[in-house]
């Protein structure tokens, strides 16, 4: 049986290399007129460590900066536009920089979501509630320039149940 991809979960973490992984995740959306569910995870500090934080700047000064990490995750995720609008041009932008005319691009974002918590638990977890069928992550650069698989990517690999594509960085321009 040929997998269908109807649901795809990309999780981003902000970074230059998932922007280059959404890529993927678009391709392969559109491939086959599937759905992508947009997920960032900010990874949720200890209560020990909050409760620290908290002592040392003052609950009020923990929480705004708090609030301030989510709304600067959401700008870069959604914009400061209505969701769908900012999808629009998003989609239209990869499109054109894919060299397709709009209506090859036939997928659409389900939705765009942002938690705290356990990152790999709340990947493996948004991709079992959303019905997924592929989990698209992008990969870092090592130490030494190479391809690095992190613990995230690993601990996803590891829990899912569902298949899970790891995109490289993308190639160094010369």
């Amino acid at each position: 049986m040929i997998p269908v991809l109807k649901k795809i979960l990309f999780a981003t973490d902000l970074t230059e290399n998932s922007r280059y992984a959404f890529f993927f995740a678009a391709s392969m959306a559109s491939c086959y007129d599937g759905k992508i569910t947009l997920l960032h995870v900010m990874e949720k500090s200890s209560i020990s460590v909050e409760h620290s934080l908290a002592s040392f700047l003052g609950d009020e000064t923990w929480q705004e900066m708090k609030r301030k990490q989510e709304s600067k995750a959401r700008n870069i995720l959604i914009g400061k536009k209505k969701d769908d609008e900012m999808i629009r041009k998003a989609l239209a932008l990869f499109c054109s920089t894919a060299g397709l005319a709009s209506d090859c691009c036939s997928f659409t974002t389900d939705e765009i979501i942002i938690k705290s918590g356990k990152v790999i638990d709340e990947i493996i977890r948004t991709a079992g509630d959303k019905g997924c069928n592929l989990i698209v992550l992008g990969a870092h650069k090592g130490l030494f320039g190479t391809t690095s698989v992190g613990s995230v990517a690993k601990g996803v690999l590891q829990k899912a149940s569902i298949p899970v594509l790891i995109v490289p960085p993308p190639p160094l321009k010369v």
